[in-house]
């Protein structure tokens, strides 16, 4: 759980909608991208540490050291041992940014 935030209830969501992908960045509420339609969930916009604590929550420490010392990572999530998400992450000046493609679609 991060904050107010829990990772694996936004990818329930993704998963319930059909949504494309989901998008998290730093300073915005949550994006999912439906038929290729960007629409914010009606939550609070995040803050750095809300999007920092989702990360940590599906990333290895590998990958975690990986954004740090490069400032962006890549790998592919399963969740619930069943659907596939293509994580990007990237670290900005004012955060974290992150986009998880679900792959299963």
């Amino acid at each position: 759980m991060a904050g107010m935030y829990c990772m694996n209830d936004l990818l329930e969501l993704v998963l319930q909608e059909g949504a494309e992908e989901l998008h998290l960045k730093t300073g915005r509420s949550p994006v999912m991208v439906s038929g290729g339609e960007p629409v914010a969930i009606d939550v609070p916009a995040t803050t750095a540490d809300n999007v920092s604590e989702l990360f940590e929550s599906i990333a290895t420490r590998e990958q975690s050291s990986e954004l740090q010392k490069c400032g962006d990572t890549h790998f592919i999530f399963v969740f619930r041992d069943s659907s596939r998400f293509a994580v990007t992450a990237a670290a900005l000046r004012e955060g974290l940014e992150m986009n998880l493609k679900n792959l299963d679609r």
